[in-house]
C-alpha cells in the first residue's frame, strides 16, 4: 500500500547544526523554516510506500554505518536495534529532530519529533500531556509500550500501519511530516541526499542495488564507500 509525503526537496533533511566533522556540516546547511512552509502544502500521505519502508531505512542504515567511524558515534544518522522479534530504526539528524520506526510482525509504528513544531511539549508554555496521549489513542498498549515514556514525550506525530493507516491528528498540525522523507520514495531522492550529506560520489549501479535490495556483499560495500 502507498501513502504520500509528497515531492520533498530532500536537501532539507540535512541538519542545520555545526558539527565537528567539516565535510558533513558544510553540506548539511538548510533553511528549516523554508522547508516547513513547503511541506505543509504536501502533507497528504496517499503515496507513501509502506511495503518498502523497511528496505529504504535499511539501505540508509547500511550506508551510514559503513561511513561512520566508531569513534564518532555521535555523528551517526541512523541507529538500528533488535527488540525481541521487532526491529527498530531511529534517525537523529543532530538538529533536535528524530524519526523512530518499529517493524513488528503485524504493524509498523512511526513516531516523529520535530523540535520546532508547535506540538513539541518541551517548548510549550505549559506541558499538555493530553496532546501526546491523543496521538497514541486507539493503539494497543503492548505496542505503545515498545516506546518508553521518555520516547513518547518526544512526539509531534504518530502513525501506525496494519494494512490501513491510523493517525489521530491534532487540529490542523502536521507534526513534522517532513521527517517521513527519510524513507526515500525514489532512488533519485535517495541518491541526491546521500551524495550531498556524505559529500561523496557513489557508483550508481552499486548505490541503486543498495537502495533496491538493502543488501550488498562486503566487497560491493567496500567498493561503494571507496567513492
Amino acid at each position: 500500500m502507498e501513502c504520500s509525503y509528497g515531492n520533498v526537496d530532500y536537501r532539507y533533511l540535512r541538519n542545520d547544526l555545526s558539527i565537528d566533522k567539516p565535510e558533513r556540516s558544510a553540506s548539511a546547511l538548510f533553511s528549516q523554516k523554508r522547508y516547513n512552509k513547503e511541506i505543509r502544502k504536501r502533507n497528504d500521505m496517499k503515496h507513501m510506500d509502506w511495503d518498502n519502508m523497511h528496505t529504504r531505512l535499511e539501505a540508509l542504515y547500511i550506508l551510514d554505518n559503513a561511513l561512520t567511524d566508531p569513534s564518532e558515534d555521535d555523528l551517526r544518522l541512523v541507529r538500528k536495534k533488535k527488540l525481541d522479534s521487532n526491529l527498530k530504526y531511529v534517525i537523529d539528524n543532530g538538529a533536535g529532530d528524530s524519526l523512530s520506526v518499529i517493524f513488528t510482525e503485524t504493524v509498523v509504528l512511526v513516531k516523529g519529533f520535530a523540535h520546532e513544531n508547535s506540538l513539541n511539549q518541551f517548548a510549550a508554555d505549559e506541558w499538555n500531556q493530553s496532546i501526546i496521549d491523543k496521538m497514541y489513542e486507539g493503539l494497543d498498549e503492548k505496542l505503545m509500550n515498545l516506546f518508553s515514556v521518555d520516547e513518547r514525550a518526544e512526539t509531534t506525530f504518530f502513525i501506525w500501519y496494519d494494512g490501513e493507516v491510523h493517525q489521530n491528528q491534532t487540529d490542523e498540525h502536521d507534526g513534522g511530516y517532513w521527517l517521513l522523507g527519510y524513507a526515500f520514495d525514489s532512488y533519485e531522492r535517495f541518491r541526491e541526499f546521500v551524495t550531498e550529506y556524505y559529500s561523496m560520489k557513489f557508483d550508481d549501479n552499486l548505490l541503486r542495488k543498495l537502495y533496491t535490495d538493502s543488501v550488498l556483499s562486503d566487497f560491493e560495500l567496500s567498493e561503494l564507500i571507496a567513492g
